[in-house]
């Protein structure tokens, strides 16, 4: 089990927008609990990025490194369609299951066609429903919540663009459009598991003749989930970038590895290195485990406790294919 809680200062982003209203594109913004230095629980609305548009992220980023490695990928998938063999229109070759004794071999046989419905889960919604969880999971991005504060901002900034009315029976002529999106600015913090273990493992009951191929296909599918990780940890995501491509700076991050369940502290504190370095240890006792590694970047200079240190979020992904 591979578990990260990274922090990035990002400013001026619009990589996660929910809807128009009128001429303003607004952001993504989500309610807050956090406890002041009085003891009072106060809600407050911030800006936020959503777990799917970092999972599309994640899922886009395995699609081509499978492509270039040789592992099966779909069109559709290639594309950023991620239907995901969901219904019997988008099976693309692959034979509906028949039953309940059926499931293992429809899942394997969706596993050799897409390494991305491997590692990122489906769900087949026809006649015998079949169901992959997926093996990475991230949630929201939200602003660190420092000593009770919020370091988040959001402002709308307006914007011109020259478009051409035509006017009936006389030539078109130019006119300004008024456009404002909302941006937002925060030092934001995200937590995210990948199983790498389970990576080429079916999960449903049943057999199938093909499971050989998928073991063969293992470790290779394994190291390009690892690898896809890179796309998360540099901020490579959401939406809205090419006019709005955020100045985001990588400040500090911790990675686990382990042979058990475990989830490192989120960004909230200065100490969440250091705790998550703390607790893995204690875990390791608890859930009898026998691997625990804990690697951090630290541009922030804040405490990191037992972590191996790295010094760049490449030599984060290097450490862990190791």
């Amino acid at each position: 089990m591979i578990g990260g809680s990274v922090r990035f200062l990002t400013n001026l982003e619009s990589l996660n927008g929910v809807e128009s209203v009128g001429n303003l594109t607004r952001h993504r913004t989500a309610p807050i609990v956090l406890r002041t230095e009085t003891g009072d629980y106060l809600v407050r609305y911030v800006p936020v990025i959503s777990g799917e548009s970092i999972a599309h992220a994640y899922q886009m980023t395995l699609a081509e490194l499978a492509h270039k490695q040789g592992l099966p990928v779909t069109s559709k998938t290639l594309q950023g369609e991620l239907l995901k063999f969901n219904d019997d229109d988008a099976l693309e070759g692959v034979e509906p299951p028949k039953g309940e004794d059926d499931m293992r071999r429809f899942e394997v046989d969706v596993m050799l066609k897409d390494v991305v419905a491997d590692v990122g889960g489906f769900m087949y919604a026809g006649n015998n429903p079949v169901r992959r969880s997926s093996k990475f999971a991230v949630g929201y991005m939200i602003p660190s919540l420092v000593k009770s504060e919020i370091p988040a901002q959001l402002e709308a900034q307006f914007h011109v663009r020259y478009v051409l009315w035509s006017k009936k029976g006389k030539q078109g002529e130019s006119k300004q459009a008024i456009y404002n999106v909302e941006v937002g600015s925060a030092l934001y913090t995200l937590t995210f598991l990948l199983d790498d273990e389970n990576v080429g493992v079916p999960s449903n009951p049943g057999s199938s003749p093909r499971e050989g191929e998928l073991k063969a296909q293992r470790e290779k599918r394994r190291e390009i989930a690892i690898r896809a990780l890179y796309t998360v940890l540099t901020g490579n995501f959401g939406g809205k970038r090419s006019r709005f491509l955020p100045s985001m700076e990588l400040q500090s991050a911790v990675v686990t590895v382990t042979d058990f369940p475990f989830v490192p502290e989120p960004g909230h504190s200065n100490d969440y290195i250091r705790n998550t370095s703390n607790r893995v240890g204690k875990a390791k006792e608890v859930l009898k485990g026998s691997k625990a590694t804990v690697l951090a970047f630290n541009r922030e200079g804040i405490g990191v406790g037992n972590a191996q240190v790295v010094g760049s979020a490449e030599e984060l992904i290097t450490s862990l294919l190791s």
